[in-house]
């Protein structure tokens, strides 16, 4: 990773980058940001996590997290622009809300949102009643 650019790792993404590294919390957020992952008590070397971070860290993780489901932070790793248009783009053409949020760099309930902002938006809303 370039020294000049420093990612925002929120909550989790930053623990696993002091346990296993800031390459590898970086890379765990751009494909599976957003999203859950499972992080099993002997992880296999096949396993989602393995295959993103190595299975030796997925078993640090485990280590440090314990077994179950865990939803990724998408942190900060793509930057803004273009992620209405590309949400928007990407639902236009009927992608899975999980697909986009993986590919946007953005939670899934991010995507569920704009989702239902595009199906009615602000300006045919009910209007406030004490106006």
């Amino acid at each position: 990773m370039s020294d000049g650019f420093k990612p925002y790792l929120p909550g989790v993404l930053a623990l696993i980058a002091d346990e296993i590294s800031v390459d590898l919390a970086v890379r765990l957020a751009k494909q599976r940001g957003g999203r859950e992952i499972y992080i099993a008590k002997d992880p296999a070397p096949g396993s989602s996590l393995s295959k993103i971070v190595g299975q030796s860290n997925a078993q640090k993780l485990y280590k440090l997290l314990g077994s179950g489901k865990m939803l990724v932070p998408a942190g900060n790793i793509c930057g803004q622009t273009g992620r209405r248009q590309r949400i928007a783009m990407l639902l236009d053409q009927g992608v899975s809300h999980s697909i986009i949020a993986a590919e946007v760099d953005v939670h899934i309930r991010t995507v569920e949102r704009m989702s239902a902002e595009l199906r009615c938006p602000k300006d045919l809303r009910q209007s406030d009643l004490f106006l």
